[in-house]
C-alpha cells in the first residue's frame, strides 16, 4: 500500500497540476510594445462546447504616460534656405550635431541624429516653412514619439525658427528644452558663423 499508493498519489497530483497550469495559461495575452494587428482567437472547451473571441480591429497596447507641450522660439541672423537646410541636410545636421546622423529629408523617411539618441520620422516638409516629425529620445519610453513642428518665420533679414513640440513625457520636459537650446539653438548659432566667416 505505501509503495504503490505514493505512486497514485504523486501522479494524481502531477495530473492536477498540469491541469491546473493549463486552466491558469489559457487565455492569456501577454503585452507586446507594437499594436496587435493580428487577428486573436481564443478556444476554450466549456463542458462540450467551445468559446471562440475573436479580435480583428487594431487594438492598441500599452500605457498612457502624462505629457506636455513645449514651445520655443530663436532668432537666427541667417536666410531661412540657410536655416532649412541645416535641419534638412545630412553634412549640416552633423556639422551642428557633432556626431554622425543618418537621414534623408521626405515624407515618410526616418532619421537618426546625436549617435541615435534621437529617432524619428519626418511627418511633414514644406521647403523653407516648416519640418514636422515625430521624434523621440532614446531614453523615452518605447515607442512613444512626441510630435516636433518647426516653423521658419522670416523678420527683417533674420529668421524666427518656433518650436512646437506636443507629447513630450513630463519627466523629460526641462531636459528636452535644454537640448533643444543647447545642442540645436546654439550649436546652430555656431555653424552659422562659421559660415559667415568662411563663406
Amino acid at each position: 500500500m505505501k509503495t504503490a499508493g505514493t505512486a497514485k498519489v504523486r501522479k494524481a497530483l502531477g495530473d492536477y497540476l498540469k491541469a491546473l497550469k493549463t486552466e491558469f495559461t489559457m487565455g492569456m495575452i501577454l503585452p507586446t510594445k507594437a499594436m496587435a494587428t493580428q487577428e486573436l482567437t481564443v478556444k476554450r472547451k466549456l463542458s462540450e462546447t467551445t468559446l471562440q473571441i475573436q479580435a480583428s480591429s487594431p487594438v492598441a497596447l500599452g500605457v498612457r504616460i502624462p505629457t506636455v507641450a513645449l514651445h520655443m522660439t530663436e532668432l537666427f541672423d541667417t536666410a531661412i534656405e540657410q536655416l532649412y537646410r541645416i535641419f534638412t541636410v545630412k553634412d549640416l545636421v552633423q556639422k551642428f550635431s557633432k556626431s554622425p546622423a543618418v537621414l534623408e529629408a521626405e515624407k515618410g523617411r526616418k532619421f537618426q541624429m546625436f549617435d541615435g539618441n534621437i529617432t524619428g520620422e519626418y511627418v511633414e516638409l514644406l521647403t523653407n516653412k516648416k519640418i514636422v516629425m515625430k521624434w523621440r529620445c532614446r531614453n523615452w519610453p518605447e515607442e512613444h514619439y512626441a510630435i516636433v513642428a518647426l516653423n521658419f518665420v522670416p523678420s527683417l533679414g533674420q529668421t524666427e525658427l518656433q518650436l512646437d513640440c506636443k507629447g513630450v513625457p513630463v519627466c523629460e520636459e526641462e531636459n528636452m528644452k535644454f537640448c533643444w537650446q543647447k545642442q540645436h539653438f546654439e550649436e546652430i548659432q555656431g555653424l552659422l558663423q562659421l559660415i559667415t566667416l568662411n563663406g
